[in-house]
This record gives C-alpha cells, sequence and structure tokens, in this order.
C-alpha cells in the first residue's frame, strides 16, 4: 500500500476508532421492558385489573395480557412471555415442578363456590357421572377440582370418560349437549347455574385448595419491585371497594366477564377477597396458612401422579410486598 492511501484511510482508520470506544464508554440505556401480568377472566381479578390499569403512567409500565383459559397463563409464565400471572395452587405447585420459579405476593380470592363440576338435568351426585362424558381443561385447576371431587365418592379419572376441554369452552359444550358435565368456574359457572345446569361438586367445601394468587418469576421481584407493591396496595384497595354492598361493576368489568350487574354481585359471593392483615396470616408458614395447604397438596397430587416431582411450599410465598400496605 502506497503512501498516498495510508494518508487516505487514517481518518477513517481515526473515527474507527473513536466510534469502538464510544460503544464501550457509553452509558447503558436505562430501558426496562413493561411488567407484563397474564390476567385470565375470573371476576376475583378484576380488582388487579384495575390496580394494573392504574399503575400504567410515565414512570412504570405494567401491561395486562389477558387469556381465557388456565393453561394458556401457564404457558405464557413458563415461556417468560409474561412476569406475573394469575393463577390457583395447584397450577401454582405444577409450574414451580417445571422449573417457571413462581413465587405468590398477594392471594387474590379463594373460591366459595364459584368452580364447580355441573351437569345435565336428570345427574344428581358425583356417582351419577360413572362412564359418562366429562369435558374439563387438563392441567389445571379444573382437572385438580374433578380429581378432588371424584376421590371424596371413592371413585377415580378411570370411573369417568374425560373429555380435554378449554375453561373458555365449557359453557357452549354444555349448551350442545355433547357432554354429560363439564368443570368450568365464574363467570360461565354462574351462567350455567342460571340456565338450570345441576351443581354436582363445587369448591365450597375446599377449604384454601381453591385459592388463586398473583405469581411473579422469581428473579423478576427485585426488578419490578416499585410496581409490584404498587399493584399490592392498589389491588387491596379496589378488592375493598368490590366487597362494598352499593358497589356496582364496571362497564369494562362487565364487559370482560360477560354479566350484568346482578350477575356481577352474585359473583361476588361465590368468592372470598382476604385483606391484607389475612393476606399476610395466610402466606406466613403456619397452622391453617398457606404453606400448610400447598404441602398437603403436593403429597396427594404426587401420591396420583398429577405431580412427577417433589418440590417445597416454603419458599413459594413472598408476603414481603404485604408489609406496610392498607
Amino acid at each position: 500500500m502506497n503512501r498516498t492511501v495510508q494518508i487516505r484511510l487514517l481518518p477513517l482508520i481515526v473515527l474507527g476508532t473513536l466510534l469502538c470506544l464510544a460503544g464501550l464508554l457509553w452509558p447503558e440505556s436505562g430501558y426496562q421492558r413493561p411488567l407484563s401480568i397474564a390476567v385470565n377472566i375470573w371476576p376475583g381479578a378484576e380488582g388487579l385489573v384495575m390496580a394494573c390499569d392504574e399503575g400504567n403512567t410515565s414512570e412504570q409500565r405494567i401491561n395486562t395480557v389477558e387469556m381465557s383459559w388456565p393453561t394458556a397463563v401457564m404457558g405464557a409464565f413458563r415461556k417468560r412471555v409474561v412476569d406475573a400471572a394469575v393463577v390457583t395452587l395447584d397450577e401454582m405447585i405444577r409450574l414451580e415442578a417445571d422449573g417457571a420459579k413462581p413465587r405468590a405476593i398477594l392471594v387474590l380470592g379463594i373460591s366459595r363456590g364459584g368452580d364447580a363440576v355441573v351437569g345435565h338435568a336428570g345427574l344428581e351426585s358425583m356417582r351419577s357421572l360413572r362412564g359418562k362424558n366429562v369435558g374439563v381443561e387438563l392441567k389445571s385447576a379444573g382437572e385438580y377440582l374433578l380429581w378432588e371431587a371424584l376421590r371424596g365418592q371413592g371413585m377415580s379419572f378411570n370411573d369417568v370418560h374425560v373429555v380435554p376441554l378449554n375453561l373458555a369452552e365449557s359453557e357452549d359444550a354444555y349448551d350442545e349437549k355433547d357432554l354429560d358435565a363439564v368443570v368450568t368456574s365464574d363467570p360461565w359457572c354462574l351462567r350455567l347455574k342460571e340456565k338450570g345446569a345441576a351443581v354436582l361438586h363445587d369448591s365450597s367445601g375446599m377449604d384454601l385448595k381453591l385459592s388463586r394468587v398473583l405469581v411473579v418469576r422469581e428473579e423478576a421481584l427485585k426488578t419490578y419491585e416499585r410496581e409490584l407493591r404498587f399493584l399490592v396496595s392498589a389491588c387491596l384497595a379496589h378488592n375493598a371497594e368490590l366487597k362494598l354492598p352499593e358497589n356496582a361493576g364496571r362497564d369494562a368489568a362487565l364487559r370482560r366477564e360477560g354479566f350484568d350487574q346482578g350477575q356481577w354481585r352474585r359473583s361476588l359471593t361465590r368468592v372470598h377477597l382476604p385483606d391484607a392483615a389475612e393476606n399476610l396470616r395466610l402466606m406466613r408458614p403456619g397452622k391453617g396458612g398457606l404453606v400448610e395447604c400447598v404441602n398437603d397438596m403436593i403429597q396427594n397430587m404426587l401420591l396420583d401422579g398429577l405431580l412427577y416431582r417433589e418440590i417445597k411450599a416454603r419458599g413459594l410465598f413472598v408476603p414481603k410486598f404485604l408489609e406496610g400496605a392498607p
């Protein structure tokens, strides 16, 4: 290379060197992706949805991803599409067994009849389902509810014909009468009951087992600490408002749930919404709390093949975001 060419290339070499140095020394971007929460259709989640709407500001970004059935929510959490999700205790157990590391920071609601096995006229009990077609969403709370209901009658999945069914399809499947019974939850469960469906078993006698919690991926707890503290406090405040007798459902909530005002009020009698004090009691280790409940669930799920490996319940609950909440 002659001297003239070298002189012409020198500015380019110097510029390239400076750009490389600038890339190394330039401060990292302060951008942080929004906190994403998968929320399924369920009346007890409406307080959280309201809190997410309030919390989505210029200072903090919170996105809700609405999904119609539980396994879609679990899949989004498992594949890291979302940072947080609303799940039942058995679904949280399954996620932990899969290595997704869910950590419960808030008990949203405890089902008091809003989840049920419902059948057509002529069916009187779970025993009458022997040999019948039952639609249920597998690997979800519906499967767990059906398992509990059958076990209580000395039966098992082998005594019925299980038909895989997404939760959001349960009402249509019942109306079409292709199935003898479906496992469903509110809002579909309430509408089916009003249509005359026979309730063969519901969650009113399951104590804490059909609680729904807000879980966050373990590594996201610190990243989104400010957003999570806001969400817990705001959700508890909205839940307190929802429990007031004169409360009316907001238009957006009624559209999501497919309810009128009367159905909305009736649905809230079918779910218990714990306040901050009860949340703390439930999430801390101790008799009558969720750790004890989940440990029992784990052992029973292992025995009957609903869970393929043992996990520890104690590390699943993180109550620190409740401290200082109203």
